[in-house]
């Protein structure tokens, strides 16, 4: 009787141990699909970075199956020549910067004396405005729509009084508009060792360029260093 039900026993379990092999075999072999997929892999031939093969943040979250992709900024990057004052105007006209107009280098210690100025303004001038952690958009009426000229005036400094204006850069807050027409695009935004060129107005971008930048010029210790040289 007893040998009987043990026969019994091990016919029950025996199925159980197939579905169990059966069922790793399938996960082995679509693991081992996904690795050796294009573009998948814990090694991917073309990134460096492995891909994974799940979606990331999916519908259950309420978000895309597309893995997140942030919106490019387009804002340039110049090495910093430091922040040195020069005897003489004539010293900044002469030196090499690495961006027209400068971002960073040989500066003379003055402001921009109004907003919404005609350019040109002294290179000197610009290097020590955008050193305190002022934005300058430099723009050309001529090529630009109402509508986007209304937005960079809007974006400009408003404040009546010249001594408040003068405070306002001094501390490195402040929005100072350039009208020139020797740029490539028609607007163009500078701050310390940044730039952003505008073809077409895209308040993403733009909001992005000045929250970073007004007020925070990120310069490095090694313009300290420069400036006690």
């Amino acid at each position: 009787m007893n040998r009987i039900m043990l026969m019994t026993a091990k016919i029950r379990i025996a199925p159980t141990r197939a579905n169990i092999l059966i069922f790793g075999i399938v996960c082995l072999s679509v693991l081992l699909s996904a690795l050796t997929l294009p573009g998948r892999g814990i090694a991917d031939s073309q990134s460096g970075f492995g891909a994974s093969p799940l979606p990331m943040f999916g519908s259950t979250f309420g978000g895309s199956n597309q893995p997140f992709n942030p919106i490019r900024s387009g804002i340039q990057r110049f090495a910093s020549l430091g922040y040195r004052q020069a005897d003489s105007e004539a010293d900044c006209k002469v030196f090499a910067y690495n961006s027209d107009p400068p971002t960073s280098g040989l500066f003379r210690p003055n402001l921009i004396p109004r907003n919404d100025i005609e350019g040109p303004i002294s290179p000197c001038t610009i290097v020590n405005v955008l050193h305190k952690g002022n934005i300058l958009i430099l723009y050309d009426p001529k090529r630009l729509d109402a509508d986007t000229l209304s937005e960079v005036r809007r974006l400009g400094t408003q404040i009546g009084n010249q001594s408040a204006f003068t405070s306002q850069e001094q501390f490195g807050y402040a929005v100072i508009l350039i009208r020139t027409q020797t740029m490539k695009t028609p607007i163009l935004f500078t701050a310390w060792r940044r730039m952003l060129p505008i073809k077409k107005w895209d308040s993403l971008k733009v909001n992005h360029f000045v929250s970073s930048f007004l007020g925070n010029p990120r310069k490095g210790q090694e313009t300290e260093d420069l400036n006690r040289k």
